[in-house]
């Protein structure tokens, strides 16, 4: 079955013929209708004269534009009047309930042709606007993913001068601050990253695919660990797909960072084995991001005044992570998990962006 676009596309190549060769076919249309008439005369009504070179005018009118049909609405009259109006063989019509319907012809005729081609005037432009629009959001596309590797690419030249400038740094405190600020520009580079290659969502390049955001941010947190040196620690994501948009997927992905990091650095020493779970649902109009692991813990933080039973760095990461859930408008807690083993990270966010997308 042809597609309506491709349809538009055979009549913009009709229309785009030479005139010369427009009027020929147009002629050989109202000439190929009654021959039409002829061949079933016998099946057609005789009364019934103009019911196939009407047909032949909307079908010359849809090929050729509006003008075409005009003009088979003049070969088709003149046709009319010589072969099928007594006195035959002559431009003359005596009886004048013919000379009506003639003129009932013509007028018919006009507006179909006028219809037709003010429809297909107007389809074609919409088509051309499709096509522009098109264009326009190819080119957004582009200029955004062109916009996300340049931010990529100038974090990771700030994570090198950062650590640059930690190794000639005069203290420890120096050196031990401006690592940290290396590993969370690194993380915000990351979040870019995969921005920019896969979760990107089909419809509007300023959303989110959550789904590909969060499991494949979360693979590339594995992947990363695994090449470190530290031990093996299973880590699984799972998430819904929802759009989301880009701002707060940032936000998402810094979180998610932060915590995944923290557990595969500190829940599991000595070698212990363990996992880290990641899930990424939506309940009741809220986002809920959680991080759950099985290593050795830590207390709610307000039973120890902020304080951490596993070092997490100089506090800026907990800083970090409730200022993102705020500009979230959101909530983060974390404490211990089910049972009081491991450490279970939550953080939910209204599903609805403050836009109105969502």
């Amino acid at each position: 079955m042809i597609s309506f676009s491709a349809f538009m596309a055979a009549i913009g190549r009709a229309q785009s013929l030479p005139l010369w060769l427009r009027l020929l076919l147009t002629g050989l249309i109202v000439v190929g209708g009654f021959a039409v008439r002829e061949a079933l005369g016998s099946l057609l009504p005789s009364t019934n004269i103009f019911l196939l070179p009407i047909l032949g005018i909307a079908i010359n009118a849809t090929l050729f534009g509006a003008a075409a049909g005009l003009v088979a609405t003049l070969l088709s009259a003149f046709w009319l009047i010589w072969a099928y109006l007594p006195p035959y063989g002559s431009l003359g019509v005596q009886d004048s309930r013919h000379l009506w319907a003639l003129g009932l012809f013509a007028v018919i005729s006009v507006f179909v042709s006028l219809v037709i081609g003010t429809l297909q005037a107007t389809l074609l432009r919409l088509r051309e606007a499709h096509a522009a629009l098109a264009r326009t959001d190819s080119q957004r596309r582009l200029l955004l993913q062109e916009f996300r590797h340049r931010t990529r690419n100038d974090l990771q030249s700030l994570v090198a001068l950062l650590l640059l400038r930690a190794r000639s740094a005069p203290s420890s405190a120096a050196q031990d601050g401006l690592r940290e600020a290396a590993e969370h520009a690194r993380a915000l580079a990351r979040v870019h990253t995969l921005l920019a290659q896969e979760a990107i969502h089909e419809d509007d390049p300023t959303l989110v695919d959550s789904r590909a955001f969060v499991e494949g941010l979360a693979m590339e947190l594995a992947r990363t660990h695994a090449t470190e040196g530290l031990r093996p620690v299973v880590l699984t994501a799972e998430a819904e797909a929802h759009p989301l948009d880009s701002e707060r997927a940032i936000l998402v992905g810094l979180v998610l960072n932060e915590c995944v990091t923290n557990a595969l650095k500190y829940a599991f020493p000595d070698d212990r084995p363990g996992r880290v779970q990641v899930r990424f649902t939506r309940l009741d109009g809220q986002f809920q991001l959680t991080i759950e692991d099985d290593g050795t813990g830590t207390p709610p933080e307000e039973q120890t005044g902020g304080s951490r039973a596993r070092p997490l760095g100089t506090g800026l990461g907990t800083r970090l992570l409730r200022g993102m859930a705020a500009q979230l408008r959101g909530s983060f807690t974390r404490g211990p998990g089910p049972g009081g083993a491991g450490t279970y990270v939550d953080l939910r966010f209204p599903a609805k962006a403050p836009g109105g997308r969502g």
